[in-house]
């Protein structure tokens, strides 16, 4: 960006002589004939430096000088005073308020333009200096992870915050030599695997992807999650950015516990409250004309809807936190698998299943928890009737082996396809905009935002595409495996 001169000369024939020297230099020129018109165009233009002619008309140069140096927002803009006068008092005046050199007329158009050259570039130093002085004060004082990176990835500066998040020392002020992506790939997983294919493509609608890094939960601690943003510098070193790094792991969870116990509430104790609800009413409006064996059923029922919500209350505040398990005795077994998705299909009515599982992997043991898996089954199902059109989907449930130590759940469903939109960020776990603290993607009613917060907080990944033969879509959950003393 080149620097801006405003120069104060109301002699339209002086104008146009500095106008002539200061030509293909690379400078904007800015004209002011009176001194209250410079002291607006200072305050509009913030320039570099100004040229000042002591002699103007209604108040002149020196009044102008120590206006501009009254006002806080332009008082730091080099002055440099014009005079064909040679008089020392009003020298000394206008150093003492504040001018930062002195041209006399006729000038000598070499010094002229070598002098500007100088104050100008002396003053974007200072400016520079005095940006870099507050972005390091406020990064070194911030909760959140600041990098500012160069073309190939390589680190510049990274503050105390994303030293701690990245593991990097922290007595340390020299920045790190290997890339971001050689540091984070240790810890992290880059989640979407889409949005860091072109990681170091400094585009507008590469860096505005939505980006986590993801620290599965492991037997010495929690999951973590870090939201990254990218600033492009557009005036700086091609390729240049700066890097957020923002801890929203307390999001994530809160969203996906509260959406998760809110499901378990509503499929798991809505149908026995409604068998006992009704079985009572019936009782106590009709009890006189029922026979014993039908009183004695319809208690039955109420009997049965009051055990079974006396069953899963337990199981239902588990969903108060929803996790993975890194446990071989909670994992959840394939074997089991095909009884507990048949149970969660049933109570959502409507849906067709076949379920194909490969002998061999029966007793394979993914670390996702029963709780956690149920989940999944929910949200991906119930999505599946949500959005097929009669209502009544067909859905294909398959376990495929994956590279070890993985295991691939794949749903398809007989609904509609998605718009290119909708696939890209109907699994996205946490957006600022988030609608009715739900985890359903705002104006897009797609609640998958818990299914991929839970597998990419179990080390996993997830996808979902159209079907390519017919409508409907395909949900693509690929999950680790419990490993075994031997394995």
């Amino acid at each position: 960006m080149n620097p801006t001169i405003l120069i104060v000369e109301d002699d339209p024939a002086g104008q146009q002589v500095i106008e002539a020297i200061l030509e293909n230099q690379g400078y904007e020129i800015e004209f002011a004939a009176t001194g209250k018109e410079a002291l607006k165009k200072a305050a509009q233009l913030k320039p570099d430096l100004i040229l000042l002619d002591i002699m103007l008309p209604e108040m002149d140069g020196l009044q102008v000088l120590q206006l501009l140096r009254s006002r806080a927002e332009i008082a730091k803009i080099p002055v440099v005073m014009l005079t064909a006068l040679n008089d020392r008092d009003i020298r000394i005046a206008c150093l003492d308020a504040g001018a930062d050199d002195f041209f006399n007329k006729p000038f000598d158009r070499a010094e002229l333009r070598a002098r500007i050259r100088s104050i100008t570039k002396l003053n974007q130093y200072r400016l520079l200096s005095e940006r870099n002085l507050m972005f390091s004060w406020i990064s070194e004082k911030a909760s959140d992870g600041f990098l500012l990176m160069q073309t190939g990835d390589k680190i510049s500066y990274v503050n105390p915050r994303a030293r701690f998040y990245l593991g990097l020392d922290m007595e340390s002020n020299q920045p790190p030599a290997n890339t971001f992506m050689d540091i984070l790939s240790s810890q992290y997983q880059p989640q979407p695997s889409a949005a860091w294919v072109n990681w170091g493509t400094p585009a507008a609608e590469v860096a505005s992807q939505p980006r986590y890094l993801v620290r599965p939960e492991s037997n010495t601690s929690h999951e973590f999650w870090l939201e990254v943003s990218v600033f492009e510098i557009t005036d700086g070193e091609p390729g240049s950015r700066i890097i957020r790094l923002r801890d929203v792991t307390t999001d994530i969870l809160n969203r996906r516990n509260t959406r998760s116990f809110g499901e378990a509430v509503n499929h798991k104790v809505r149908t026995p409250i409604t068998h006992m609800v009704s079985s009572l009413d019936l009782l106590v409006r009709h009890a006189a004309q029922f026979s014993p064996e039908e009183i004695a059923e319809l208690s039955q029922t109420a009997l049965k809807g009051a055990r079974r919500i006396h069953e899963t209350l337990d199981k239902i505040l588990q969903y108060t936190n929803v996790r993975t398990s890194i446990d071989s005795a909670e994992g959840l077994q394939l074997g089991t698998f095909i009884e507990l998705v048949e149970r969660v299909a049933q109570d959502l009515e409507s849906i067709q299943l076949s379920i194909s599982i490969p002998k061999a992997l029966e007793q394979v043991q993914v670390i996702l928890s029963a709780q956690s898996m149920e989940i999944l089954l929910w949200e991906i199902l119930e999505n599946s009737k949500k959005f097929h059109p009669q209502k009544n989907p067909n859905i294909k449930v398959e376990i495929l082996p994956g590279s070890s130590p993985e295991i691939h759940f794949q749903f398809t469903d007989d609904g509609i396809h998605l718009s290119p939109k909708q696939l890209t960020t109907a699994m996205l776990p946490y957006y600022q905009g988030e609608k009715d603290f739900t985890g359903e993607m705002p104006g897009m009613g797609l609640g998958l935002a818990t299914v991929n917060s839970i597998v990419w907080g179990a080390g996993g990944a997830s996808r979902i595409m159209n079907r390519k033969d017919r409508p409907g879509v395909v949900v693509r959950l690929t999950v680790p495996v419990v490993k075994t003393p031997h394995g």
